[in-house]
């Protein structure tokens, strides 16, 4: 009995000593690197490369599953040892904890509502017929006119046959230059006369010139209309309202450049419900993360657009509590596994961009 408390006390350190040694990793879902299959196991890119460390390097780990804001806290405070899931390397969030090397580069992008193809008609037939190709227009009428009335002029007393000397004469004219403008060439007006031929010279060359121009500038309206739909830029939206995801890295952003009209949400289907019910114009968030939301959820309603964003770096968070011995040994596994052939076939395997 007496070497009974003895007995106790080693028992609890023991405990406490196995208890040190296993990692608390905290994760959140954040698919394609980290989501729960039905049956309850974890997989993705994270998932996969956490497993090859740990197998590795023999660590033993414990998952806890929590929120973003959560999750960041956690590392903050030291409960937990690192984070599953990726999280993006920010100025802010260096100050308090510490991360991995890189093992992604993405961006951030938005989604919005997708347009029906009723709206997306009307959107087209408006940007063709602008006023800057009512515009355009006229002004090739008129040249059509100017030139079809120098032919005429010269074609009056030389060629009446083709070209009579009255009203209707300026109309054949006018049919000539607009024929030779498009080259059609129907061969059914010509001019006869060197000043006619010499006006005729002129005017082809300078169709050709005209006919680019027109075109250039209808596909110029038509783009600029694509564009203001599509937005080139993420300053298109700085009055915009927008959501994202409470302390994101795109949160963080978006607010360091000023963009007046944020709101957080604590979660993506919060943001996509917001979105329904058009008290945001746009999500804004991770590239993948939206991407395999919408290739794998099926969500016909909501579009990417071509905007991208925030350059961010995944990389897996760090607690300021674990051994420098450790980091090193689990950035230096990070660096030998992403530069093989198989982290590559994972990336593809979740069809993500091969950086």
């Amino acid at each position: 009995m007496r070497y009974l408390p003895f007995l106790l006390f080693l028992f609890c350190f023991t405990a406490n000593v196995k208890s040190a040694d296993t990692l608390r990793i905290g994760y959140n879902d954040y698919p394609p690197f980290v989501f729960e299959t039905t049956d309850g196991r974890l997989e993705g890119v994270s998932v996969w490369l956490w497993n090859e460390i740990a197998r590795e390097d023999s660590l033993e780990f414990e998952m806890v599953k929590l929120g973003l804001d959560s999750l960041i806290k956690g590392l903050n405070t030291k409960s937990i040892d690192m984070s599953l899931s990726p999280l993006t390397i920010t100025s802010e969030r260096s100050k308090r904890m510490d991360f991995t090397v890189p093992y992604y580069i993405a961006n951030a992008t938005l989604l919005v509502k997708s347009k029906s193809s009723w709206e997306r008609a009307v959107l087209f037939l408006g940007a063709f017929f602008s006023v800057n190709f009512f515009k355009a227009l006229f002004a090739l009428f008129l040249v059509i006119f100017v030139f079809g009335f120098l032919t005429w002029l010269f074609e009056r007393h030389h060629n009446q046959s083709e070209f009579e000397p009255t009203w209707r004469g300026l109309w054949s004219g006018i049919w000539w230059s607009a024929v030779t403008m498009t080259t059609v060439g129907y061969g059914d007006k010509s001019p006869q006369s060197l000043g006619g031929r010499i006006i005729a010279l002129v005017w082809m060359f300078t169709a050709i010139m005209i006919i680019s121009g027109f075109t250039a500038s209808i596909t110029s309206s038509l783009t600029v209309s694509q564009l203001a739909w599509n937005s080139g830029t993420i300053n298109d939206f700085k009055e915009k309202p927008l959501g994202t995801i409470s302390e994101s890295a795109t949160e963080e952003w978006l607010i360091k450049n000023f963009f007046r009209n944020v709101q957080s949400y604590n979660s993506i289907e919060a943001c996509f419900e917001a979105l329904r019910n058009n008290e945001i114009d746009a999500v804004a968030y991770d590239e993948p993360y939206l991407q395999y939301l919408l290739q794998k959820d099926n969500l016909d309603e909501f579009e990417l657009l071509p905007i991208n964003f925030n350059l961010q770096l995944y990389a897996t968070g760090l607690s300021e509590n674990l051994p420098p011995s450790l980091k090193e040994r689990i950035s230096n596994q990070m660096l030998e596994i992403t530069e093989s052939i198989d982290w590559q076939v994972v990336l593809s395997e979740y069809d993500l961009k091969l950086e």
